[in-house]
């Protein structure tokens, strides 16, 4: 937590501090989740049900507010901030982040959990790219070195499962594109952040990423609600822990925290996948996922010594 104080830039805001370390904490138990419900329900199902279910909520809290606006006494004119340029970055966030899901889901039921999570989170490298190239984004050799250092200590992590694995360059082609449309999901919100409110930008984003992966749920898969009580159960952690409170809290803190450090950030999610699979599945840790943690640590504190302007 101490290396999370130090990689926002400049803001000492500590309740951004702790909001991204609880938000990178959340989402690293979307494998436990998808591993869970495999038995009863598809991969793009599982995708579903995680922002269909924060959609309704958001869309419950959102309806009271405007319920509470409406008999409040005191009522001001606000500017309509739906622009066509907001109107725009709201589609390509609620598009990227569906084809995020879905290329994520499927990845998570074609290879390990560590290759996964590993391709999936190298969105540093994309967020950069595309940060430079469409947002002119300007990044020091600072933070690319810690980026790389980063980037290295995540791949360790699934070192011995590439070792062992068969080649699946179509599965490490999948995820890798998940881990582009990640980026063309963060770089956008950052973007909003300065002209709508977290919750509108999250709500948003829910309802269109509702709507791209329900038909492709239907289309792919027999079976697309859970027929236990169980299921049903974890389909509800998973939208509350991953969706409201993971994605959420990363949309709240791309106000405070750039885009880049937080993509960087995230390459602790396959080292806590690793934490949690060995406390919820017995699963072993090897000598390599306690040097990438040091490793992913060292690249971070790296990254808090650099300068990211536009």
């Amino acid at each position: 937590m101490k290396v999370l104080q130090e990689i926002v830039s400049g803001s000492g805001n500590s309740r951004a501090i702790g909001f991204l370390g609880l938000a990178i904490f959340a989402h690293s138990s979307l494998p436990i989740f998808y591993r869970l419900l495999e038995g009863e329900i598809g991969p793009f199902s599982t995708a579903f049900h995680r922002v269909w279910l924060a959609t309704l909520l958001l869309g419950l809290w959102n309806g009271a507010q405007y319920l509470k606006n409406q008999f409040s006494p005191d009522k001001s004119v606000k500017q309509n901030p739906y622009t066509r340029l907001v109107i725009l970055q709201l589609l390509v966030a609620g598009i990227s982040f569906a084809g995020n899901q879905l290329l994520l889901a499927w990845s998570l039921s074609q290879m390990t959990v560590a290759n996964t999570t590993i391709l999936t989170n190298m969105t540093p490298i994309w967020t950069v790219l595309l940060g430079w190239l469409i947002w002119n984004q300007t990044f020091d050799k600072v933070f690319l070195i810690g980026m790389a250092v980063a980037v290295v200590g995540a791949c360790m992590i699934g070192l011995q499962d590439w070792q062992l694995a068969t080649g699946n360059l179509q599965g490490d082609g999948v995820a890798i594109m998940a881990a582009l449309f990640n980026s063309t999901y963060l770089l956008p919100v950052e973007s909003l952040r300065s002209q709508l409110s977290s919750i509108a930008i999250l709500s948003w984003t829910c309802v269109i990423s509702t709507l791209f992966i329900l038909p492709i749920a239907l289309m792919t898969e027999t079976q697309v609600f859970p027929h236990t009580w169980s299921g049903w159960l974890f389909v509800i952690l998973l939208g509350l822990i991953c969706q409201l409170l993971a994605v959420g809290l990363v949309t709240y803190c791309l106000k405070k925290i750039s885009s880049g450090l937080i993509a960087v950030s995230k390459l602790l999610i396959p080292i806590i996948n690793a934490f949690l699979a060995w406390l919820f599945f017995s699963e072993i840790l090897s000598f390599w996922n306690y040097v990438a943690f040091t490793v992913v640590i060292l690249g971070l504190y790296i990254s808090k010594y650099s300068k990211i302007s536009e």
